[in-house]
């Protein structure tokens, strides 16, 4: 009961089947997945970055078609780009203003609206795999800080040293100019109907200790409900709070019944950049579309799905596809 009235307010559809049982997904053909490597603010060699997109589409798109979750596919693809050290989250995430690197993430199951997230966590090698054991404790959503780290560490998240990071013992008083984002994220539709996000980060370069951007937040930097749509964000992590960016673009779908490229462009254009907030977003709806979409220069970018091979890009190029195309 509690279950169904959840659904009912969140808009949102939970389906169960014999095949979520059985762990694997095969009741429908169709299945989608999107990723982004952060938004851009100026032109940057992002051919590693493609690549290391490329290939976690690759395998995503297999995972898919073989029946895995969408919630264990999103987190294996952020764990990859927390491991390649190639974006600004796990192994390469950018050091704050004490040269000390502090990351946060978040995961999202829509099937029953669950969630974990971790943030200003100081010694952990996948951020995203911690946010996935707060979120299947099934006691909390999101911890913090050493307290928090410590936590997660009780429930088996691994350890690293300062030395596996890229960046630590570097500290800025001021930003870079270019306003690095980097922030990875993904989101899926496995072939059981079931939605999941999540989004992982080592925040804004030279960062006050101790700041949380939206990445770690449910509804500003991360959701998914099924039956609506899951969304990732990237860019400027303080607007993407204050206005609630991730749900009030799920919000728009469920509610407004705006199509899923609408919902992100008006969130992104409409919402966003008339206070100065530069960034994208990538989204799936329950019908299986894909919207990628940015107000920055470009985005690192891409997508898959049942009838399309993986299509990545940086600055023009593929904004997503219809269901079916």
């Amino acid at each position: 009961m509690r279950l169904a009235l959840l659904a009912a307010v969140c808009g949102a559809v939970f389906v169960t089947s014999d095949a979520d049982a059985a762990g694997t997904c095969s009741a429908q053909a169709r299945f989608a997945v999107a990723v982004h490597g952060g938004a851009q603010s100026k032109m940057r060699d992002g051919t590693a970055q493609l690549a290391a997109i490329k290939a976690a589409l690759t395998a995503a798109r297999a995972d898919l078609q073989n029946g895995a979750s969408a919630v264990d596919v999103v987190e294996k693809i952020v764990k990859a780009f927390e491991d390649s050290g190639r974006f600004n989250t796990g192994k390469g995430a950018i050091a704050n203003a004490a040269g000390q690197v502090e990351t946060d993430a978040s995961i999202m199951d829509g099937n029953g609206l669950r969630s974990g997230a971790v943030a200003s966590m100081t010694a952990l090698k996948n951020p995203v795999a911690a946010a996935r054991l707060v979120m299947e404790a099934d006691r909390h959503v999101l911890v913090v800080g050493d307290r928090g780290q410590d936590y997660v560490l009780g429930l088996g998240a691994v350890r690293v040293t300062p030395d596996y990071f890229n960046n630590t013992g570097k500290p800025k008083l001021e930003p870079v100019s270019e306003k690095p984002h980097g922030t990875v994220g993904a989101v899926a539709l496995d072939r059981c109907g079931h939605l999941a996000a999540a989004t992982s980060t080592g925040g804004f370069d030279a960062k006050v200790p101790g700041r949380v951007g939206d990445s770690p937040i449910v509804g500003a930097g991360v959701y998914a409900a099924d039956g609506v749509a899951a969304f990732s964000g990237t860019g400027h992590g303080e607007f993407f709070i204050r206005f609630n960016a991730a749900k009030d673009a799920a919000d728009r779908i469920a509610y407004a019944h705006t199509p899923l490229a609408t919902a992100m462009q008006q969130e992104l254009f409409d919402v966003l950049k008339p206070v100065g907030a530069e960034g994208g977003m990538i989204g799936i709806d329950a019908k299986g579309n894909v919207a990628l979409d940015y107000n920055s220069l470009g985005m690192l970018r891409g997508f898959a799905t049942d009838r399309s091979e993986p299509a990545v890009a940086q600055y023009e190029g593929t904004k997503g596809t219809k269901a079916g195309k």
